[in-house]
């Protein structure tokens, strides 16, 4: 039997813990756009963290998931692959009702996004 953790990733096993600006300039499209999603992202992470948090906490997997599909897609638009990733596991832990694997991941997980904050506020 396949056990859910196996496709949770993180930021290590995706090989990809930097901002991949160009790429996230041709989906957004202009420079200035991107700039502003990015800070409006970087200002507002640790809100969403914290309810992140408090959902597992909580032991409200629909929630969690939810919150962690946001920080996905989030993460793509700036061009946060690997973080993308991270938190597609997340969500995907959330979705198949493993609270344990779920938190573990987001215990690994959202300290890494908090340290690429710096990164997103310096564009």
């Amino acid at each position: 039997m396949d056990h859910p953790a196996q496709t949770a990733y993180t930021p290590e096993e995706t090989g990809e813990l930097a901002i991949l600006r160009e790429k996230a300039l041709e989906r957004v499209g202009d420079e200035a756009i991107y700039r502003e999603i990015a800070h409006y992202f970087a200002n507002n992470l640790s809100n969403s963290l914290e309810a992140l948090a408090r959902a597992l906490a909580d032991a409200d997997l629909e929630n969690a998931a939810r919150l962690a599909h946001s920080l996905k897609g989030n993460c793509a638009t700036v061009g946060a692959e690997g973080m993308r990733a991270c938190w597609a596991g997340l969500e995907k832990l959330c979705r198949a009702g493993d609270l344990p694997t779920a938190q573990a991941h987001y215990d690994a997980t959202a300290p890494k996004m908090l340290a690429l904050r710096g990164e997103l506020l310096a564009l």
